[in-house]
């Protein structure tokens, strides 16, 4: 019989479920082995003498490698249906059915016996090479043994060993990509099955059958809202509506009462009609997302703002809120609006006015010819993301953004023919924050206000000299003949080659890949043009 050494099996002193002091435990190493094992634990019937007597005396499920043999090899063991009842060291063989090394024969009973693979495995918790090897639906490595994926904890195991592959498929015993697992597999704060095989958060509206929660403000940041929180919304549908998709409420403004507070729900609004009332939205989460040229314009003979958010995360997708001919666009305290592939635009006063801080994000959006000027924010944060602000101000109103006790970020983004008291383009009062890769032209040249100077200005092309700086460009005042159609909100440039604004832009980890109308970025070192448009 061959020995082990000593220290090496019986561990540390400490006393098992019997009473008997673990270290008095012989192990089966000292004993008969496989012989022993088959007779003591029948559903661990291999001897391995690389674990200690502590654990079923050194008896696994799986035959260990040559050098964890008692006798330095890898032959199965056979049992049969009487194996696991038999209390006798010789259970399951007979005289000469056991080789002289007491590791029992490739045999089979005459009834109903079976033969378990013999592999090794020691990398537990892992794909194991050795289990891949002899049995591709059993790769995983799992107290000595090798189990498919289901076995060793389904999904929780695939996630938890492999990200990229977290979905745990029956059928073959192994980790799959989210691709290859069930409809809704990824959930949660990861909803999206990534282009790596991983689930992950959303990061558009269109990644979710509803919308998504965007704003890294957003306690829900990354998730999906609720499938089951949607109305539809539609003005020429008969009054009042039920709110479905076959029977749409009439009027935005009541949909929207009819949120509770805290929850959150999306609304389809479809246009054709436009939307003559006011959207209060308070104390609740709600992604407006809007089809056929859905518009809202405020309600008629009202001074107030076609949209009033108030500690709201306010998600407005694909609409237009213009032509208020009393106020503002949208007004907002609290909270985070959140704009994308929308416009505000030919309001009477300002597009977007903040009565107290909150953050805002335009992304692909566009803020366009408010007489009274762009957007006003008052603390909290102002992001721009391959957005324009265009054509705000009639010289004795506001500029097309004015800062105060703000942070402002922007990139990306064109902020031209603003025309206000003061400077045009900028102006702000305890104001940072960084412009890059963005266009600034006012009506009258240098139109960021020297109060901005906290900003990081990089890579920029702008009519002010006193920031020209870290690889920008200086260029006069707004020249129309620069984009397609300024007038409607189109900012992509009409003749590039003839303007200043390639082979500056410099693409950063986080930017969009892309610009406003889906045109891929340089990237790796190459140099863009500033604005929303990469032509």
């Amino acid at each position: 019989m061959l020995g082990v050494a000593s220290g090496g099996v019986l561990g540390a002193c400490s006393v098992d479920t019997t009473g008997t002091p673990v270290s008095l435990v012989p192990h089966c190493g000292d004993l008969d082995g496989n012989l022993t094992c088959i007779a003591e634990y029948p559903s661990r019937p291999y001897c391995n003498i690389c674990v200690p007597a502590s654990q079923s005396q050194g008896c696994v499920t799986k035959a260990p490698a040559p050098s964890c043999s008692p006798d330095g090899s890898t032959a199965p063991v056979t049992t049969g249906d009487d194996d696991a009842s038999s209390g006798g060291s010789s259970s399951g063989t007979t005289g000469d059915e056991a080789s002289s090394t007491g590791t029992p024969a490739d045999t089979t009973s005459a009834d109903s016996s079976t033969t378990t693979p013999v592999v090794a495995c020691r990398d537990d918790g892992r794909l194991d090479a050795d289990c891949d090897g002899a049995d591709p639906s059993a790769p995983y490595c799992v107290d000595g043994g090798c189990v498919a994926c289901d076995a060793a904890g389904g999904d929780d195991f695939c996630g938890a060993l492999d990200p990229v592959a977290p979905a745990c498929d029956a059928t073959t015993g192994r980790c799959e990509s989210c691709d290859d697992a069930p409809a809704g597999f990824c959930d949660g704060d990861t909803p999206v099955c990534g282009a790596d095989g991983a689930c992950t958060a959303c990061t558009s509206h269109d990644q979710c059958a509803t919308a998504c929660h965007l704003a890294p403000t957003d306690p829900l940041a990354g998730e999906c809202f609720p499938s089951d929180q949607v109305l539809w919304v539609q003005a020429s549908s008969p009054c009042p509506g039920l709110g479905t998709e076959d029977s749409p409420a009439c009027s935005l403004a009541d949909a929207v009462a009819l949120i509770p507070a805290g929850e959150s729900w999306t609304i389809f609004v479809q246009g054709g009609t436009n939307y003559a009332e006011q959207i209060v939205i308070e104390d609740v989460s709600v992604a407006l997302r809007g089809s056929a040229n859905a518009q809202i314009v405020g309600q008629p003979l009202l001074d107030d703002a076609s949209i009033v958010a108030t500690n709201a995360f306010t998600y407005i997708d694909a609409m237009r809120v213009r032509g208020n001919a009393q106020s503002h666009g949208i007004s907002a305290g609290g909270g985070t609006l959140w704009i994308e592939d929308a416009q505000v635009r030919n309001n009477l006063e300002y597009g977007i006015f903040l009565t107290e801080p909150c953050d805002v994000t335009l992304r692909r959006a566009s803020v366009l010819r408010n007489v009274g000027g762009g957007i006003r924010q008052f603390g909290g944060t102002l992001r721009l993301d391959n957005a324009s602000v265009v054509g705000n101000g009639d010289a004795a109103s506001g500029p097309g953004i004015n800062l105060q006790f703000a942070t402002f970020e922007a990139v990306y983004s064109t902020i031209v023919n603003n025309d206000g008291v003061g400077a045009d383009s900028i102006q702000c009062l305890e104001t940072e924050g960084a412009l890059r890769n963005s266009i600034v032209a006012g009506h009258a040249a240098n139109s960021i206000e020297l109060d901005c100077f906290a900003f990081d200005f990089v890579t920029n092309a702008m009519d002010t000299a006193s920031f020209v700086e870290n690889d920008s460009v200086a260029i006069g005042v707004y020249q129309a003949g620069w984009f397609v159609n300024p007038s409607e909100g189109d900012m992509r440039l009409s003749n590039p080659e003839t303007t200043a604004f390639g082979m500056i832009a410099q693409w950063l980890a986080g930017d969009a890949p892309e610009d406003a109308d889906g045109t891929p970025r340089p990237m790796g070192g190459a140099l863009g043009y500033v604005g929303v448009d990469e032509p």
